[in-house]
């Protein structure tokens, strides 16, 4: 059960939340919003806008946290009291499972990579017993994004590859579909800097979110257990030679 995992590793992290500490329930609590914030790579080019549009918005404070430059339980402390967590995709998505139940998680995705064909975060909040709400958002427009293909080639450099295969690259929409993680096509685009569109990220909220995020009492979820195993069989064959 992933919210146990997250009790346990807050426990182990000495993170206690506020309706543990104050004995408030989660709607009396203040609420607000966090946003992820780099400062390497993946930028949202305009985040003090988008702080802006999303505290107008859902009329809350909005908090940044970010991986450069706070430690890893301090951020876990953050966000288990947070009404949504907003973040471009990557991998400290994962943080979600700490997010109380009613919150929800917006995936913000760069120019040419669409989010259908990479789920593990919606996958997450969408669990029996997370109870969170989720939202993508999509960058359509290839004027507000930056890439970097002088970059090495592990943070979207496509300076290796000949030139033929960079100007396909360049001018592909979309990244097709591929293993994890070595695709230079995939690399370059996953790493680029985005400027939200603040106009249609806050459709796809309105779209997405069908109720305002609202923050629900913990309360255990049903444990579910696998049926007995009935009738096994070997159907492994062993050839013998001489």
């Amino acid at each position: 059960e992933i919210r146990q995992f997250a009790s346990y590793l807050m426990e182990k992290l000495n993170i206690t939340t506020k309706e543990q500490k104050e004995g408030t329930s989660p709607e009396e609590k203040d609420q607000y919003i966090v946003v992820f914030s780099r400062s390497q790579t993946r930028l949202i080019l305009n985040e003090a806008e988008l702080i802006l549009a999303l505290a107008q918005e859902f009329q809350m404070r909005v908090v940044t946290v970010s991986m450069e430059e706070q430690t890893y339980a301090s951020i876990v402390q953050v966000i288990s009291g947070a009404s949504m967590l907003v973040s471009m995709h990557g991998a400290q998505l994962v943080t979600s499972l700490f997010l109380p139940r009613g919150a929800a998680v917006v995936e913000l995705f760069p120019y040419a990579v669409n989010p259908e064909q990479y789920t593990p975060y919606k996958t997450l909040a969408t669990l029996p017993g997370m109870d969170l709400q989720y939202a993508a958002w999509r960058n359509t427009m290839e004027e507000n994004s930056v890439a970097h293909p002088d970059r090495p080639w592990d943070q979207g450099g496509i300076a290796h590859l000949d030139e033929e295969e960079q100007v396909r690259i360049l001018a592909s929409r979309e990244v097709p579909r591929h293993l994890c993680c070595r695709n230079p096509e995939w690399l370059l685009r996953i790493y680029q800097d985005t400027r939200v569109d603040i106009p249609s990220l806050l459709e796809v909220l309105r779209e997405s979110l069908k109720t305002r995020p609202n923050l629900k009492k913990s309360r255990p979820a049903s444990t579910v257990h696998p049926g007995r195993v009935r009738e096994p069989q070997c159907q492994t064959s062993v050839q013998a030679t001489n």
